[in-house]
């Protein structure tokens, strides 16, 4: 091998004694939308989350309009009238918590020195290191330092309301705007998408505002499920207003947790306004019943039934989800799994594979076969052909 006068091999083309790298402007570009796709995903999930939720409330929306159109409503006038009922159903809570929450406030205050005395004997009878019996104002001023740092920090907090309640009426506008153009989808496809794939983009796309609209039916469902259950026993303890409790927890329970907290401290306050120390531990218990039947029984195998997922990967979902985002993210998780299994269904399919149910009726789909070679027959009764052909059209 030939060397130079120092002894060394001689250097190649383009070999200075370092790498030297060629990027063209698509490899930038591509590399520019990566980074910025990893930036959303770990630093807005907030932003993510209010077009999620407004996808939710259109895609539920957009089925009660479709058959609010059949009275020859027209579409943006049956969307207000949707959101008007909404609307109605909040301000009906808050008219009958509130003349509710007053009177029996007004009254435990009454009955307060009787609740003391019987909490003061119960403690009592409870072995101290001091000897001297505990007593109920004891414990009153102990809590009172954690409670001043709690209303300080919710006073810091009180802003927080402000920004959340332009979230919400973010969230209304943008599934407005989604809902009240039936051609939605098409348009973003026909935007984004080569002409040869947008017949099964856009059927994809509808068979996840199908699977979304199945869960919000089931969200109504399981709110239904738990106002009736949780009243009913109620009524049976003979708690006062307790059909009015049902009421108010089936329309909160749509809000995991939050709805669930705010019923059952309604209930205890009732119960205890009546002087029956029993009647609260009733009606707490009941209420840790009814919940955790809702959740763990119920709630996957209904869910499941309606939405086409399996229990078990209901249950999963929830669990990542509260893991995730805590509250939220255990409202958004079925969601989440709906479109997982969409997208599993179109690009994870193999010959012979086990079939998936359908959440319409519950029958399973077989696995596509391959792509044939050349244009997809069209199919018949549609206006798009919804990817390759499959043995069972239900989806």
């Amino acid at each position: 091998m030939e060397r130079d006068s120092a002894g060394r091999p001689p250097r190649g083309p383009g070999m200075n004694g370092g790498l030297t790298l060629r990027l063209t402007n698509r490899a930038l570009l591509l590399a520019l939308v990566g980074l910025g796709l990893v930036w959303l995903i770990i630093h807005a999930t907030h932003i993510f989350v209010v077009f999620f939720i407004a996808i939710l409330l259109a895609a539920s929306v957009s089925n009660a309009a479709r058959q609010l159109g059949r009275f020859r409503i027209p579409r943006p006038l049956a969307i207000l009238l949707l959101y008007l009922a909404i609307l109605l159903v909040l301000a009906g809570v808050i008219a009958l918590l509130v003349p509710l929450i007053v009177n029996e406030i007004n009254l435990l205050m009454r009955n307060l020195p009787t609740y003391e005395r019987q909490l003061d004997g119960l403690l009592a009878r409870l072995p101290t290191t001091s000897g001297q019996p505990l007593q109920i104002n004891d414990i009153v001023a102990s809590l009172g330092a954690p409670l001043q740092s709690i209303a300080i920090t919710a006073g810091k907090r009180a802003p927080e309301v402000g920004s959340a309640l332009v979230t919400i009426l973010l969230i209304f506008v943008i599934a407005f705007f989604l809902a009240v153009d039936e051609r939605f989808a098409e348009r973003v496809v026909g935007r984004f998408f080569p002409p040869a794939l947008r017949p099964r983009a856009v059927g994809i796309l509808e068979r996840i505002g199908t699977g979304l609209g199945y869960w919000v039916h089931a969200q109504l469902l399981l709110a239904f499920f738990f106002g009736f259950c949780f009243g009913i026993g109620l009524l049976v303890a003979r708690v006062p207003y307790a059909l009015t409790l049902g009421t108010v927890g089936g329309v909160l329970e749509i809000i995991p947790y939050v709805g669930g907290f705010v019923t059952v401290v309604l209930a205890a306050v009732l119960a205890a306004t009546t002087g029956k120390l029993w009647l609260v531990i009733v009606a707490v218990g009941w209420y840790l019943i009814v919940v955790n039947v809702e959740a763990h029984v119920v709630a996957p195998k209904l869910v499941g039934e309606i939405v086409g997922l399996h229990p078990l990967v209901v249950v999963v979902a929830l669990f990542l989800g509260a893991e995730w985002l805590g509250i939220l993210g255990a409202l958004l998780a079925v969601p989440l799994a709906v479109v997982a299994q969409v997208l599993l269904d179109e690009f994870w399919t193999f010959p012979g594979t086990p079939a998936s149910p359908t959440p319409e009726n519950g029958r399973e789909v077989a696995a596509p076969a391959p792509a044939a070679e050349g244009p997809p027959p069209s199919a018949a009764g549609s206006r798009y052909q919804l990817g390759p052909a499959r043995d069972d059209e239900g989806t």
